[in-house]
């Protein structure tokens, strides 16, 4: 499997997740008991998403920014801009996490779902404008030394 490959099967993983996410949401919606468990997806969060998006912007987005032509620049510059938005209401959402661990309330349910529900959105999107508009362009463009060196980067980043 090659590295871009494992960058999809990432967004697989994540896509997995956001839907158990999914059903968690609805859950809470009607059973308040679950709320105690809801800090475990914001661990998830800070763990795997922040991680994946700081991995691309260090290793897989500066090569392939190198090798795409200009006119095949925007939607990297697209992607990567979309990172910022989501880590702010990650960042949100783990924030709402520590203060219903304090106060539970009826209201801070309802903000939990409506953001959850944002970040499944915005992720899903994210994850699919990757895989179906940045990698097959990158794809296109990278050659073997650059698979190689994305290769090296990657294992070197994971300190495999």
């Amino acid at each position: 499997m090659d590295v871009i490959e494992r960058f999809i099967a990432q967004h697989k993983a994540v896509k997995e997740r956001l839907d158990i996410l999914e059903k968690i949401t609805k859950m809470i919606d009607s059973d308040t008991s679950i709320w105690d468990n809801v800090h475990k997806m914001s661990g998830f969060f800070d763990k795997e998403v922040k991680e994946h998006f700081h991995l691309e912007e260090e290793v897989l987005f500066p090569i392939i920014r190198r090798k795409l032509p200009s006119d095949k620049q925007k939607i990297l510059t697209e992607i990567e801009a979309e990172h910022k938005p989501i880590l702010k209401k990650l960042d949100e959402f783990k924030e709402m996490s520590a203060k219903h661990k304090k106060l539970s309330s009826r209201i801070s349910r309802e903000n939990f779902i409506k953001i959850s529900m944002d970040i499944i959105e915005s992720m899903i999107t994210h994850a699919n404008k990757e895989d179906e508009k940045l990698f097959p362009i990158a794809k296109e463009f990278l050659d073997f030394e650059n698979y190689k060196e994305l290769e090296q980067l990657y294992f070197k980043y994971l300190n495999i």
